[in-house]
């Protein structure tokens, strides 16, 4: 019984019967330069993509179209972001949602390592809910001028899908990026 045991211990170890698997922790130990310009690449395609959904789904909930952008302002520039006739906290807002749109971006591709879009779109959505739980949920709420609003986080869930989602594109801009069909 014991050596029966051992054999299933080692038939479970060896990968030798699994003939597509990938080594995640090799993938993600591999320097990648041209993915990683295609992940920042994506990433500033779907933060843009994003950027445009939240100022229409502002709009149709009846806020200003820009507060998304000004939104994104509101940890550098304090209260002040909002004010209706700041232009500066549309350029910041839109800068400090792009950067980390391209940071995140560099992650997602680093930690994906594939192009095939049925895998992309399921790590996307993945890459969304996690987004709202941890960064809209958890760690913006951590900025004083930001909790002070007291915005219900639901609202930023579809959002946060799209971001995810659009970082499909990853597999795009890395054929892209290698001159690949």
């Amino acid at each position: 019984m014991t050596s029966n045991a051992s054999q299933n211990t080692q038939d479970l170890h060896s990968m030798d019967h699994i003939d597509d698997d990938r080594d995640i922790v090799a993938m993600w130990l591999k320097w990648d330069p041209k993915r990683l310009i295609a992940g920042a690449l994506a990433g500033l395609f779907a933060g843009l993509l994003t950027a445009a959904f939240a100022m229409a789904f502002a709009k149709i909930l009846g806020a200003d179209p820009l507060f998304p952008i000004k939104f994104a302002a509101l940890p550098i520039l304090g209260e002040q972001a909002l004010r209706f006739d700041n232009s500066l906290a549309i350029v910041v807002g839109l800068a400090t949602h792009e950067t980390l749109c391209l940071v995140l971006g560099v992650v997602y591709a680093h930690f994906t390592g594939i192009n095939a879009l049925p895998a992309l779109l399921g790590a996307g959505l993945m890459w969304g809910t996690f987004s709202w739980i941890f960064i809209s949920c958890l760690f913006v709420q951590a900025f004083r001028d930001i909790a002070a609003l007291e915005l219900p986080k639901q609202v930023f869930f579809p959002v946060n899908l799209v971001f995810g989602l659009a970082l499909a594109s990853t597999g795009f801009f890395d054929r892209l990026v290698r001159g690949k069909n």
